[in-house]
């Protein structure tokens, strides 16, 4: 919305009434009239009551009045409404508990109008109970108001509907607003429900009306640190955290406790998807919250380079002192947080470097004296949380509260169709198909789930048999698979979709992850997966699983829906990995679809065959796509200078400049590029620029693009470097002349960057000379460094004396290492207290880490000890350590066993291992030979 003001303030009048029928879901239609009645209606609290599929009385949103009376809304998202629709709605109200003893009950439609029989029964209703206000509003009834309403509807129908249909006055307001950064609502307005809390489970078969939405917190020693984040944000500092852990564990409930300490003043955002934290990120002024629950659906969404802008542009809000305090609060699951962190170097670069050290890890389970304190009787507990730290197993208490365990045994009592369903439901999810599933998909899906004869066995309406016993609630929560309800044109609300509960989805990541599904799974997501979205996120995991045809198919669809980046992705994949085979016809076909990775790729190809003025199209498509791939600018300004025109030449380089360090990275990348070719005054002259916009490894990269070529050209640029103001340069040029043998000057610049402030020059210089067996000269360096403050240079003190042949105090210095909190050091001391025999203080190290079960083993391995380095891996794979198969496949291929090395390797591949394919293809090359 930031851009509002841009715009004329008009109102079209082609637009008389708005197309609610165009929006997706009921839930979405049911989001718009809770967030209209909140603000229309001056209701706090204000929420969604319930959750899909369960039983609610009547009611789909509640909310108290200022005057202390409490409004329940019925929501119909069709296109008709009878006479016969009204009196179940309105019998089903009066019949029912009427939560929070509400004494007004709205109807709320969106038909476009109202019959009169309809209003007619409505006033019939009312002269019979006095006591009650019954009211019915349609699509014109919401028409009227929203017009004063530009953020709800622009947030629904998008900014071009809104500028067309709103008050001119309205609009004004809002583009001021949008200039002062009120994005959002006030902390104290906000409502927990909609900001995905998630509900209790119910004590009773009736609804207490007295009864809060949530049950009393909990403080546990987590929340210290979150008071600590909430301390920093009043004393005027942006911050970050991201609450880590699996489903039903209290994370965004935390977080919600959290920031009621917050000042009135305080905002709170909520971005309904990634395009709308993109469209008014820039909006945000101090003072709000940027609340990300599931922050995974912001930073992992299909592109990658838009996920990564995510991560800057969230990187600039927080680093802006103009801007603050903010505080961006985020929850994940544990997968996602690990897709999200522990990419290869030269992925997600910016998405780690946005969650460094935000992870808040939350405890799965209570501990015993949590649940003592929850069940001591001397102080008032809520009575629903009493009955789940009597009834939890194990601690788990927020998932019992959340249904969890009901639902899992739903499943685990379900009929084999129904339990096809939900495992067909689980591997779309866990593949990455979005929340919400397709009848039609999960009907085609689960019959790969059926043996012969349960499909020869099976009813025929064995389909809605099982969705209506998996969709039943369970304790107060809704069922394994819920209906998310849909538009219908003939007033039935018949469900376009279902969602698996995040419990039992947890679940099937869980016990699922080494199944590779069927063929007949795969052929009914190319059919009849819900979005061209889906099915590139399926093509991905069925690439990664060898299923190669399966992954054209998805690809091939999801370009007929509109998305080409499974193509480009299928693309970069048989690049690499089918030297012989030309991926240009994918890149082509997804390019024409507006990929600007494919663009990009495309015309760098055509650069390189020196066709510029095919190159200078593709990059320009991919500019006028996207204006900050800086790659792309970059390349365009390559081209436009090979063409001649070298004033666009240098606008475009500015423009990338001036995109901040990744566009001044973009820039370093070109130089090196031109290094290549021969141009180096050109390189070294957009070298200069992009360190002088911030990038201060700049000169090392050019300087190391000669190495090993022309290192006498590489000594050169550090010198220039030097005399450019980088501090880095020293210390490269250390390492480089010890590297050519000029002792003397490597310790003269060493002494340079040392006086700079460049200690890690000295471990640098020794790792040098310990590889040259200067054992004494390379002591020296460490232990100097270690006092000046480099703790780490411990773990290199340690490898000198292992290569000295000093094991007894190579021990002693991994310990210290471990006690100077350098916690890599277990990965060497495991080792070497394997080769000294200490056994069994190894696996006591090991025991508190699951990163060195890995390690543990492979130094068995070394020692001949295969059987046990399999027990020791086997045992942590049963646990859910997938990723553990290719170093058991490797100690199997290292002991001879070549059959059961390529079972590991196939069961990695069936479970989306990356490198698992191409292990397998070069075990079974290998055989072949």
């Amino acid at each position: 919305m930031a851009e509002f003001s841009k715009h004329p303030l008009v109102v079209d009048g082609k637009i008389t009434s708005l197309p609610f029928h165009e929006l997706t879901s009921w839930s979405q239609f049911e989001k718009l009239v809770c967030e209209f009645v909140q603000v229309h209606e001056r209701l706090s609290p204000c929420h969604r009551y319930g959750s899909p599929g369960q039983a609610q009385g009547g009611i789909d949103i509640a909310g108290l009045s200022e005057g202390g009376q409490w409004s329940a809304f019925q929501v119909k998202h069709v296109a008709q409404f009878t006479e016969a629709d009204t009196k179940k709605a309105l019998d089903l109200f009066l019949s029912g508990p009427r939560p929070y003893a509400a004494t007004r009950l709205v109807i709320v439609t969106s038909c476009k109008t109202t019959r009169a029989q309809v209003r007619d029964l409505v006033h019939h209703y009312q002269a019979q109970h006095p006591d009650l206000l019954l009211e019915f509003w349609d699509g014109e009834h919401l028409t009227s108001h929203l017009r004063i309403q530009p953020r709800i509807v622009a947030r629904y129908f998008g900014d071009h509907v809104a500028r067309r249909f709103c008050d001119a006055d309205s609009l004004e307001a809002f583009s001021r607003a949008g200039r002062r950064g009120e994005v959002g609502c006030l902390v104290r307005d906000a409502d927990p429900i909609g900001l995905e809390v998630h509900e209790a489970i119910s004590v009773d078969e009736v609804t207490d009306p007295d009864q809060p939405a949530l049950p009393t917190y909990f403080r546990r020693s987590f929340d210290d640190e979150l008071d600590a984040l909430v301390n920093m944000a009043l004393a005027g500092n942006s911050g970050m955290k991201v609450l880590l852990a699996d489903s039903s564990t209290g994370k965004t409930r935390a977080a919600w406790e959290a920031i009621q300490r917050l000042g009135k003043e305080w905002r709170l955002w909520h971005p309904a998807d990634q395009e709308d934290l993109l469209a008014s990120l820039g909006a945000v002024r101090p003072r709000t919250v940027v609340w990300l629950n599931e922050i995974n659906r912001y930073l992992l969404c299909d592109g990658s380079d838009r996920n990564e802008h995510v991560a800057a542009r969230l990187t600039e809000l927080l680093r802006d002192p103009h801007r603050a305090p903010v505080l961006v609060l985020g929850t994940t699951w544990h997968v996602h947080w690990a897709t999200m962190t522990t990419a290869p170097a030269d992925e997600r670069a910016k998405t780690r470097a946005l969650l460094f050290r935000c992870a808040l890890p939350v405890p799965e389970r209570f501990s015993n004296d949590e649940v003592a304190a929850l069940l001591d009787m001397d102080r008032p507990t809520d009575r629903r949380m009493l009955k789940a730290a009597r009834e939890a197993e194990g601690g788990h208490v927020i998932q019992y509260l959340a249904g969890g365990p009901a639902q899992l045994e739903r499943y685990a009592n379900g009929s084999p169709t129904s339990q096809a369903i939900l495992h067909a439901a689980m591997d779309a999810r866990r593949l990455g198909h979005g929340m919400d599933l397709p009848p039609g998909f999960l009907r085609s899906a689960a019959t790969s789930y059926l043996t012969t004869l349960q499909r020869d066995l099976a009813e025929h309406d064995w389909f809605s048999r099982a969705l209506q016993y998996l969709s039943t609630p369970c304790r107060g929560v809704r069922g394994p698979l819920a209906p998310v309800r849909g538009f219908s044109t003939n007033g039935a609300e018949n469900p376009s979709s279902y969602r698996l509960a995040d419990y039992v989805e947890l679940h099937g990541r869980r016990n699922r992850q080494f199944l590779c599904p069927e063929n007949d799974f795969w052929e009914a997501a190319t059919e009849q997966a819900a979005s061209a979205r889906d099915k590139v996120a399926l093509s991905r995991a069925a690439l990664e699983r060898g299923r190669e045809t399966h992954a054209e198919a998805l690809a091939l669809a999801a370009a007929q829906d509109g998305d080409g980046a499974a193509l480009t992705h299928l693309a970069g994949w048989i690049r690499e990995n089918r030297k012989g085979e030309d991926p240009h016809v994918y890149y082509e076909l997804a390019a024409e679809l507006g990929d600007v990775t494919a663009q990009i790729a495309l015309a760098s190809r055509a650069e390189e065959e020196g066709q510029l003025e095919k190159s200078e199209h593709w990059y320009r498509k991919a500019v006028d796509r996207d204006g900050r791939r800086w790659d792309a600018v970059v390349g365009l300004a390559s081209v436009t200078s090979q063409l001649g025109d070298t004033a666009r030449a240098v606008e475009l380089y500015n423009q990338a400049l001036d995109g901040g360090f990744f566009g001044a990275r973009a820039v370093e990348y070109q130089a090196r590029w031109l290094a290549d070719q021969g141009q180096h005054e050109l390189a070294l002259i957009l070298t200069k620029y992009s360190f002088n916009a911030g990038n201060t490894e700049a000169f090392a990269g050019l300087a190391w693009t000669y190495m090993y070529k022309d290192t006498s050209r590489a000594i050169q640029v550090f010198r220039f470097a030097m005399d450019a103001g980088d501090i880095n340069a020293p210390r490269e040029l250390a390492w480089v002349l010890e590297r050519e043998g000029d002792c003397d000057g490597a310790d003269r610049f060493c002494e340079i960057a040392v006086r700079l402030g460049e200690t890690n020059t000295l471990r640098g210089l020794g790792m040098i000379r310990r590889s040259k067996g200067n054992y004494q000269s390379a002591s020296a360096l460490f232990w100097r460094a270690y006092n000046l403050g480099l703790t780490y240079v411990l773990l290199e003190l340690a490898r000198l004396r292992e290569e000295e042949g000093n094991l007894r105090r190579a021990e002693k210095l991994y310990w210290r290492a471990i006690e100077e909190g350098q916690p890599s050091a277990a990965h060497d001391l495991v080792r070497i207290l394997e080769i000294r025999g200490k056994v069994r203080l190894a696996e006591q190290l090991a025991a508190d880490s699951k990163e060195l079960v890995e390690p543990l083993a492979r130094a068995r391995a070394a020692r001949g000890e295969y059987e046990s380095a399999e027990q020791l891996l086997l045992k942590a794979i049963a646990q859910g350590r997938s990723n553990l198969l290719l170093p058991l496949a490797r100690i199997r291929e290292q002991r001879g066993d070549v059959a059961g090395a390529e079972i590991m390797l196939r069961r990695a591949q069936d479970a989306g291992i990356p490198d698992a394919a191409q292990r397998l293809a070069e075990l079974q090359g290998d055989k072949q030979e």
